[in-house]
């Protein structure tokens, strides 16, 4: 015998960003020493694609510190960048439209400031990648707790 399923209400959308352009392509314009104005930008979709195994050391940074519930600091973020350096500047470069050598080049004080940037435009795929695996990490524990437990919702078939 059927029986009606009640759904949940829908929830209220939340309202839209104040500039929704910064939300499209959240693009940083900082202006280094010497006044040289330099545009950081996201990352597109296929450009983000091939930029996925270069970018893993620090996705799996982030998804450490968020199976351990809690965000990863500043800190952290930064001592992963240094350790994995090689591989991401040439990510931090592409966004910058710079040559590896010239970002390579920046004084110190410049570098962050531009690291600040790539991160404000480009961080959110890198948390999001995390999060992602995260949570496909969290539903395989479940699946596999539950195939222990010998739940009949683990099993594809009723026995």
């Amino acid at each position: 015998m059927a029986r009606k399923i009640t759904r949940p209400a829908a929830a209220a959308m939340p309202p839209p960003p104040e500039n929704e352009l910064e939300v499209l392509h959240p693009e940083r314009v900082v202006t280094l020493r010497g006044g040289r104005r330099l545009m950081v930008r996201e990352y597109a979709h296929v450009e983000w694609l091939r930029l996925l195994a270069p970018a893993e050391p620090l996705v799996a940074s982030i998804a450490a510190a968020l199976e351990q519930g809690r965000d990863p600091t500043y800190e952290e973020a930064l001592a992963c960048l240094a350790g994995n350096i090689d591989a991401l500047a040439p990510l931090i470069a592409q966004a910058c439209d710079l040559d590896l050598d010239d970002y390579a080049a920046l004084p110190p004080d410049d570098g962050e400031l531009v690291l600040m940037a790539w991160w404000g435009a480009n961080g959110r795929f890198f948390v999001g990648r995390a999060l992602n695996r995260v949570a496909v990490r969290r539903q395989e524990r479940q699946a596999r707790a539950a195939v222990q437990a010998g739940s009949d919702t683990a099993r594809s078939t009723p026995a």
